[in-house]
């Protein structure tokens, strides 16, 4: 069965295939940052507290995995228009990486990911509508961008990080 969402298939891949790029551009950055610190620098976080820099990239790559999870259970379950926000990765952490080597590794598949996958959704899950308590209800395609800036917003962090702690790499 198809259904015809008036949406133009080549328009909103396109679209989530340039949020998927605002992303890996920023993504980049960091990778060239880690490429300069040492392991040690990995695991300091802001003077003030929080998430280590380790901790970050963990996050990132959890919460983009949960995110496409998300959107596969919208392809299969078509009364569902509910996330919670643990479901969109809110807090989430998983294995923080030991080593800048598995750091950029973490960031090169959560990049690959987003490259591959967020194009590739079809433009009758991006028209759905879902509610996450407390950030409001739109469409998946209105979600995307915030998503993708989450993202964004979490490389600033580890950049942050790197500042307060006076690690950041010249020239970055």
């Amino acid at each position: 069965m198809t259904t015809d969402t008036g949406a133009d298939p080549d328009t909103a891949s396109d679209k989530l295939g340039s949020e998927a790029a605002k992303a890996d551009a920023a993504m980049g950055r960091l990778q060239e940052a880690l490429r300069r610190l040492d392991d040690g620098d990995l695991h300091r976080a802001h003077r003030g507290g929080g998430w280590t820099v380790a901790q970050v990239i963990s996050h990132m790559n959890v919460a983009t995995l949960m995110w496409l999870g998300d959107l596969e259970r919208l392809r299969n379950d078509p009364d569902l228009r509910f996330f919670f926000r643990e479901e969109i990765g809110h807090d989430a952490l998983g294995y923080p990486p030991p080593t800048i080597d598995i750091a950029l590794r973490q960031l090169d598949s959560t990049r690959r990911t987003l490259a591959t996958c967020l194009p590739a959704v079809d433009p009758a899950i991006q028209d759905r509508t879902v509610e996450i308590p407390d950030l409001g209800t739109m469409t998946v395609a209105e979600w995307t961008p915030l998503i993708a800036g989450h993202l964004t917003g979490h490389v600033d962090q580890a950049f942050a990080i790197m500042t307060d702690r006076e690690f950041l790499p010249e020239g970055i």
